[in-house]
């Protein structure tokens, strides 16, 4: 049986879609939706999740990385720290690095020791610290609630461990420019490089990053939102490289092949065979920009991971992209522009349609 290439690009597990924010650029938690996804918020239960990791070893699931977020903040989930250790122990060579996205608030000192005694530590993890303000007033403004504080003191603890021995633990600070932040990217970039290097650069790789904004999948508004960034990056000579220990990301390229200042170019998303993702409830689904499950796949419960991701849906929806057609979630969405699909990508997903007999 044909499936796809072995490398399956980026494995996003939401250990939660309950968030303690309100933060201005999403709109489930900012509106306050009652339901994120069209199901009952919830938490990944942990004897579904080792079932759930135990079948990706079990059909030789390799990965570039694995997140652990994704509409929600996940330390909300109380064995976050389990999943990771658990992940990084069974996951072993299939994985390049583990991450996961947290705003700090609930990183409390007794969690931080438990993630780092019980991880393994020949199996890389970095922990990405969303942040987006400088000060607390402009905190309170683009996150909806107050935490600035202490969400300083909890990455300088956990930046502390990490130069007290910490092997292949990693730390990136996120500033996403918007309405209503940009002017503080300078004093965000000058904060945190001297807390990196006050802290030392320790066992592990020390970043700051400055994102675009991602208006819903590069919809109207994306166009002003890149040139916000564009000259927000300008007037603060912000640039990407490495200094003293301190590596600064920007984003150069258009997170979007297309967005309503550019039209026509669209190919087939990338992210339809390189970014599975399973939400909180062990449902496999297709892109991590489906917010309503469009592209919902079925319940990992029920069927493997293989059975789903190269099934009959995931296989018609790959064949209508490759043909031009967007429908539904696809049609609104301006298509990925992190990763690129292969000739390798394009042949296993006509290989498989013909042994499906689409």
């Amino acid at each position: 049986m044909a499936t796809t290439p072995s490398n399956l690009g980026v494995l996003q597990i939401e250990p939660t879609d309950h968030c303690n924010l309100a933060c201005r650029m999403c709109a489930p938690h900012a509106e306050g939706w009652e339901t994120v996804h069209g199901v009952p918020k919830g938490y990944l239960p942990m004897p579904l999740y080792t079932r759930i990791i135990d079948g990706l070893v079990d059909e030789d699931c390799r990965f570039d990385h694995v997140i652990f977020q994704w509409l929600g903040d996940p330390s909300l989930h109380p064995e976050l720290e389990s999943m990771v250790a658990y992940a990084g122990r069974r996951l072993k060579g299939r994985v390049g690095y583990l991450r996961f996205d947290t705003n700090a608030l609930l990183l409390l000192p007794d969690r931080m020791d438990r993630l780092v005694a019980t991880r393994d530590p020949e199996v890389p993890l970095l922990v990405v610290f969303t942040l987006d303000a400088t000060t607390p007033a402009t905190y309170q403004r683009v996150k909806g609630r107050d935490g600035l504080v202490r969400a300083r003191r909890h990455i300088r603890r956990l930046l502390s461990l990490r130069a007290s021995g910490s092997s292949n633990l990693h730390v990136q600070v996120q500033f996403v420019v918007q309405e209503g932040n940009a002017h503080e990217a300078g004093d965000f970039l000058r904060y945190w490089s001297d807390a990196f290097r006050c802290h030392g650069r320790g066992h592990g790789h020390a970043e700051i990053m400055f994102k675009r904004l991602s208006v819903s999948g590069g919809a109207e508004g994306q166009v002003a939102a890149d040139r916000l960034y564009e000259e927000t990056m300008s007037r603060f000579g912000i640039r990407a490289g490495e200094q003293d220990g301190v590596s600064v990301v920007t984003w150069n390229d258009r997170p979007w092949q297309e967005d309503d200042g550019h039209r026509g170019s669209r190919t087939a998303c990338p992210g339809l065979w390189l970014t599975p993702v399973i939400r909180q409830d062990g449902h496999l689904l297709m892109c991590c920009s489906d917010l309503h499950s469009e592209l919902d796949l079925g319940a990992l419960s029920e069927s493997s991971f293989r059975t789903l991701w190269d099934g009959e849906k995931a296989t018609r929806t790959r064949l209508k992209h490759l043909a031009g057609r967007f429908e539904g979630v696809c049609a609104g969405c301006g298509g990925i522009n992190w990763y690129a699909i292969t000739p390798d990508h394009v042949a296993s997903t006509h290989q498989r349609a013909a042994s499906l007999g689409l």
